[in-house]
């Protein structure tokens, strides 16, 4: 079974038998360099060859310290290891939405074709979209957006409109160009606690919009995987009943069993893990035992679960070793 098979059976509960995984080393690479390599080729995962991985330099990272966007927006990071914050909303001012131009969507090359062809005779053919929510609070401003919903929603389903019939829906049209497997997709939905607003906003301005995505991307032949950190327990039904095949949570502030029944034969689950405060702060044993006891509780034996590995750059290198042998030898019994 390639690992391509193997991610497959996993979501569509075909028995894959050892838990497929992924990895996530982000700016770790350039913290942990050579030793974080060595072990990421070492545990290999099931979406990509880390033996291809560039070790990135510090001095590459700062050119993300200071950019604007191709929305518009102005970034500015202190430290180069974290995303940042946004300084400048493009349209901070409604009035500018007249004269806002949404990016243009990005072309799929003949030689990304042929890469992603060549990559499915092994991994799963992923491709991507950016997310919706998330842009919208990034171009309007999150306190600003919020307001909207309850003063101004006339303005706020107006840029819905634009965003997914001008970029999202044209963007993931022109990824399906690649034949992916999957089409990875997200928002972040929650504080620690609850959803970020009110479950009726969320239902009569953005479960249309994923509906509308999850359609095509089925028509194209592709799965969704959708990304959502937070407290989202209360829209796992909403993103099972629009159809989203993959969801990529944060378990570990949940109760991972009642999410476990939820999801079971319903959707696959790719869990997060306790990464602000076990994985940074606790024994080796401590991360093994979190990882066991949170995957006891999701999934089946023939699928319905998929690793992931978060690797931080804060993390001690013992625990990434931790996570990477525990995850790559997991199965469900």
């Amino acid at each position: 079974m390639t690992s391509r098979e193997r991610v497959l059976a996993a979501i569509e509960y075909r028995n894959s038998g050892r838990v497929p995984f992924t990895v996530a080393p982000c700016a770790s690479l350039a913290v942990h360099g050579q030793k974080l390599f060595d072990l990421l080729c070492r545990y290999p995962n099931d979406f990509f060859d880390a033996r291809e991985l560039k070790i990135p330099k510090m001095e590459d990272l700062r050119k993300r310290q200071d950019f604007t966007d191709k929305w518009g927006c102005r970034w500015h990071a202190e430290d180069i290891l974290f995303a940042g914050v946004i300084s400048e909303h493009p349209l901070a001012d409604w009035n500018s939405f007249a004269s806002y131009k949404i990016p243009e969507v990005p072309k799929v090359t003949p030689e990304q074709i042929e890469t992603a062809k060549k990559t499915g005779e092994k991994y799963p053919v992923w491709a991507g979209i950016e997310q919706f929510f998330q842009v919208m609070q990034n171009v309007r401003g999150t306190e600003e957006l919020f307001m909207d919903f309850y003063v101004q929603p006339e303005e706020v389903q107006k840029l819905i409109d634009r965003m997914l019939n001008e970029y999202h829906l044209p963007a993931l049209e022109e990824q399906l160009k690649l034949k992916p497997d999957i089409v990875g997709f997200g928002d972040d939905w929650g504080t620690q606690t609850q959803l970020l607003i009110n479950p009726i906003l969320w239902r009569q301005f953005y479960k249309p919009v994923y509906k509308k995505l999850v359609e095509v991307c089925h028509q194209g032949g592709a799965k969704m995987f959708f990304h959502t950190c937070g407290y989202t327990m209360e829209i796992l039904e909403e993103l099972i009943s629009v159809g989203m095949d993959i969801v990529n949570p944060q378990t570990a502030i949940m109760d991972a069993g009642k999410y476990g029944e939820t999801a079971r034969n319903r959707i696959t689950v790719m869990p997060d893990l306790n990464r602000q405060g076990l994985l940074l702060n606790g024994t080796p044993a401590e991360v093994e035992k979190h990882i066991i006891e949170m995957y006891d509780k999701l999934g089946t034996p023939s699928g319905g679960l998929i690793g992931y590995c978060p690797i931080e750059p804060q993390y001690p290198i013992e625990n990434i070793e931790s996570i990477l042998k525990t995850i790559s030898s997991y199965e469900k019994r």
